[in-house]
Parts: C-alpha cells; sequence; structure tokens
C-alpha cells in the first residue's frame, strides 16, 4: 500500500507540474501506470495496445511497476521494479535526406529504380532503446531495422502490433449502408507542397473529393461514414506505409486507394488496397467513383478479407501475450 501511495503521489505532481494527465491502475501483482495525454493523432493505437496489455499482465508473477509511455517514473526502481514501455509510430524507411534523419544508418533495401539503398530512421532512437519493451505499428518498419546488426538489441525489444483498431461491423460492408462522405484525404496541412500539388491535379481533372482534417477522438465515426478515402505520402522521402490511416479505415469499410509502397506485401492485406502510382491516382479515383458498387464488392464481399482482419486481430493479441511474458523473464532476470 505504501508503495501504491507514493505512485499516486507521483501521478498527482505530474499532472500539476507537466500538465501529464497518468493514470494508475493495479493489475494482479502490476501497478501500471498509463497516458492519457499521449499524442492525439497516435491515441487510438496507444490505448488498443493498452487493452491488448491488460489482459494478459496477470501473467507476470512478481510485483513490478509498468509505465506505458510515461516519463520520471525510474526513481521508484528502489522500491519496486521499474519496467518502460514506448511506442515507435514514425516512418524508419527513408530516403537520403528524409527529415530527421541525420542520425539515420545505412541500410539494405534497395529503392525502387535506383542504385541506392533506403536508410534506417529511429526518430527518438535514444528514448526508445532505453525502454524495456516497443511497440511498432509496421512489420515493413520492422523488416527494415531487422537488416541492421548494430541495432539488434531494439530489434529482440520490438513488437509489431498491427492497428487493427476498430471492430468488424457487419453493417460497415453492407452496400446499402448509407455513407455522408464520398471521396477524401485526410492531410493535416494540405498546404505540403507534395499534397497541394496532388490535390490541385485532382482538381484540374474533376475529380472529387474533400480534405477532412483535425478529426481525432471520432476518427472511426469518420471512416464509417466514408466511401473512398485516399492516401499519399507526405514527403518524397518517407516511404514507409501509413498503416495506422489504412488499417482502421479498412477495417471500417472503407475503399482505399493508395499510392505505391515498398514491401506491402509485409502487411498481409495488400490485396485489399487499390494502389497506383501517383500520376495515376486521378484516374483510378475516377474509376473507382464511377464504379464504386463493383469495387465495393470485389473488396469486400471477398471471402478471404474478413478471416484476413481476423488473422490479424489473433495475431495482435498473441504477439500481446508474447511481449508481457517477455517483461516476466526481464522481471526474474532482475
Amino acid at each position: 500500500m505504501v508503495i501504491e501511495a507514493f505512485i499516486k503521489i507521483w501521478v498527482l505532481l505530474a499532472k500539476i507540474f507537466y500538465g501529464k494527465q497518468y493514470s494508475l491502475i493495479r493489475v494482479s501483482n502490476v501497478y501500471w501506470v498509463s497516458n492519457y495525454s499521449y499524442d492525439r493523432v497516435a491515441r487510438d493505437y496507444y490505448q488498443y495496445v493498452q487493452s491488448l496489455l491488460l489482459r494478459n499482465l496477470s501473467e507476470i508473477k512478481g510485483p513490478c511497476i509498468v509505465t506505458f509511455a510515461c516519463d520520471n517514473f525510474d526513481w521508484l526502481k528502489y522500491f519496486l521494479p521499474v519496467f518502460r514501455i514506448a511506442l515507435q509510430i514514425e516512418h524508419t524507411l527513408v530516403k537520403t535526406g528524409a527529415r530527421d534523419s541525420s542520425n539515420a544508418l545505412e541500410g539494405y533495401i534497395p529503392i525502387p529504380h535506383s542504385a541506392e539503398h533506403y536508410s534506417v530512421r529511429i526518430v527518438n532512437y535514444l528514448k526508445l532503446n532505453s525502454a524495456d519493451l516497443i511497440f511498432e505499428y509496421s512489420k515493413i518498419n520492422q523488416f527494415n531495422v531487422s537488416k541492421i546488426s548494430s541495432l539488434k538489441a531494439y530489434f529482440s525489444k520490438t513488437f509489431v502490433v498491427a492497428p487493427a483498431l476498430y471492430p468488424l461491423v457487419q453493417n460497415s460492408f453492407s452496400l446499402p449502408n448509407q455513407r455522408k462522405f464520398d471521396t477524401i484525404t485526410l492531410f493535416g496541412n494540405p498546404n505540403e507542397p507534395r499534397r497541394r500539388k496532388f490535390l490541385a491535379e485532382l482538381t484540374s481533372k474533376q475529380v472529387r473529393y474533400q480534405n477532412v482534417n483535425n478529426v481525432f477522438d471520432g476518427i472511426e465515426d469518420l471512416y464509417r461514414k466514408t466511401k473512398i478515402l485516399i492516401n499519399i505520402r507526405q514527403t518524397d522521402h518517407h516511404d514507409t506505409l501509413e498503416e495506422l490511416r489504412i488499417l482502421p479505415a479498412l477495417r471500417c469499410g472503407v475503399i482505399i486507394i493508395s499510392e505505391r509502397a515498398p514491401l506491402v506485401e509485409l502487411t498481409g492485406y495488400e490485396k485489399y488496397i487499390i494502389w497506383g502510382n501517383l500520376e495515376e491516382l486521378p484516374a483510378i479515383i475516377l474509376d473507382v467513383q464511377n464504379n464504386y458498387e463493383n469495387w465495393h464488392q470485389k473488396i469486400f464481399q471477398n471471402s478471404g478479407f474478413r478471416r484476413r482482419m481476423e488473422r490479424i486481430y489473433r495475431r495482435n493479441e498473441l504477439v500481446s501475450l508474447k511481449a508481457v511474458e517477455f517483461l516476466g523473464r526481464r522481471l526474474l532476470d532482475s
């Protein structure tokens, strides 16, 4: 009870002095501290990973403190072992010159139509690597990291949980289901040069679309009201597929039209996305808009679609259990 009181006091002080919305619960032997002020762009993913972990924390057989993307709890190690969990939500597959890539490592994955290779960029590497457990949203990112021998220790404590955030609701895959939004983009800043040029191209070719931004808390509801989502990369340098956007939308019955990206076969659901090069997308979008019912049936009435989505979810459950067991072994070793 004394240690629990210490943690509660520190959670309160973090709110007063740092504006952090931390929360404490106890699950079996584990004091679990979570961060309700986590980055709103990825908050649904954060909460999804947390929900998976909470189901399995009872597998940890000894008392300990586990913090999930929370800072400044290490001093409690004088009372109980403290383990830190972090999320990696950035692109690691980048070309030379990418933003925040000054410390990127030379990689081994070839860039299509080039003699060069992608770099391996891990934003905030020192902070991430200091965690005891890291969750990664992308198998593509993880494959990129796996090729670098100097990142072996980092790789060994990283677990991939795909962003299968929202439940498969049968009504979301029914054609009579009315959807308010026809075709959308989700560009937080549509004036980024690459995206501004693309939107101008859509307008010039009379492709109807609507850019929706600053929607964070109600993104699932938005997806369930949308027919088509267009996905292109923000820059010419950051090439990891935007799975944090694509997979949740797909699970809500949205047709995804996306710019081609490297290694998409690693996702396991690439055949349910409509792909094209940037210059091909306006014509593809028009075709899907004009033949929406045919494309919808081809994607969502495919018997393999639901099986694949369910398999991804089950895999996430298994991965989360393995991650908790990993922490349990770390506790025993300590």
